[in-house]
């Protein structure tokens, strides 16, 4: 047998190895299987145009005639105390907005901006934030431990959510869930700074419960990095920290980063950046894995995306039109050839 024999084996089993990959969740429904094909499809030809809840695709479409490919809608009820009627009307309406988004052709995203479980009166953020109240550190080694306080409270905030992402599941309606975003900022309750692998235990643990024990098999796991993890300029690359947070390739299936305008970070403004950097972080932190940028202020100049890269899996603005995201820069990256909008996606509803 000739050289050009085993080479075309060697190419044949590296296609068949790739082809095998599975995604983290061993059972994911096939709409979410759709949706995670179709994303690997795409990567690295083409750049998904993202925008941030119902407001966030009015205002695309009122400037542009465009709407997003996919849209970001947020867990939280934000109203204290968690699980009140101020609190849970606030998620009803976010479940109805995501499925109505799902069924209108479009891809869900989701975060959480969770309150933290042991102070009812605060917030996300582990210092004060507008009227809610510093919340302490987090218990994390006693919140995985059944009995403890802790535990109740973390397994009540798991329950509750879960209920929620339970109805999308039902609806058969894939989320690309971003859970803990910003991971390494030190700003939210989660991130443990001192023991980055507490926070990423604490990401296995929703994981299993979310997957094992409530089988909810329509999410497709969305890591999400910080702009910074630690202090000072180096902080951007710090790559070895970064690393401890991340839970593991097998618990992940997207990867990311959010990224805004930051002059001593070294971050400009989306006309004039592409945020090569944090790509390039990324890639070492979260290897072999699809990046995207998860949020930032407006999408990045596609014409330096297309021509020198990277090209991000998806773009998320964060702002509606405004000076942050101005209308002139929404109709050019909205309607650019490498730029996929809502009404490019094929049917994930019907997969084959």
């Amino acid at each position: 047998m000739g050289k050009n024999y085993w080479v075309a084996v060697v190419f044949m089993i590296a296609g068949n190895l790739a082809a095998a990959i599975e995604p983290a969740d061993k059972d994911l429904i096939p709409e979410a299987r759709a949706v995670l094909k179709y994303l690997e499809s795409i990567y690295g030809k083409q750049v998904l145009a993202g925008a941030n809840g119902t407001k966030g695709i009015e205002s695309i479409r009122r400037v542009c005639g465009k709407e997003p490919a996919i849209v970001t809608f947020d867990l939280s009820g934000w109203n204290s105390p968690p699980w009140g009627k101020s609190y849970t009307s606030v998620v009803d309406k976010t479940i109805e907005s995501a499925k109505s988004w799902w069924e209108h052709g479009g891809i869900v995203t989701m975060q959480l901006h969770w309150i933290h479980p042991a102070n009812p009166d605060g917030s996300a953020w582990l210092g004060v934030h507008g009227r809610k109240s510093a919340s302490p550190p987090f218990e994390f080694a006693a919140a995985m431990k059944p009995g403890t306080k802790a535990h109740e409270e973390l397994m009540r905030d798991l329950k509750g959510h879960a209920d929620y992402l339970k109805r999308l599941a039902d609806a058969r309606v894939p989320v690309l869930w971003r859970p803990f975003h910003e991971i390494e900022g030190g700003w939210f309750w989660w991130t443990d700074e001192k023991q980055p692998e507490n926070t990423a235990a604490l990401w296995r643990f929703m994981f299993n419960y979310f997957v094992k024990e409530r089988k909810l098999h329509n999410l497709i796991w969305v890591y999400s990095a910080a702009l910074r993890c630690g202090k000072g300029k180096d902080s951007t690359g710090n790559v070895e920290m970064r690393r401890r947070f991340y839970p593991g390739p097998e618990f992940v299936d997207i990867a990311g980063i959010d990224i805004y305008p930051n002059s001593y970070f070294g971050y400009g403004k989306p006309q004039d950046d592409t945020y090569a950097k944090a790509f390039e972080v990324m890639k070492q932190v979260a290897p072999g894995k699809m990046l995207a940028l998860c949020e930032c202020e407006a999408i990045p100049d596609p014409d330096r995306m297309a021509k020198e890269g990277p090209r991000w899996l998806y773009c998320l603005p964060w702002w509606e039109e405004g000076k942050r995201h101005p209308a002139e820069w929404i109709r050019k990256t909205y309607t650019h050839e490498l730029m996929i909008t809502r009404e490019a996606l094929p049917n994930f509803r019907r997969p084959k």
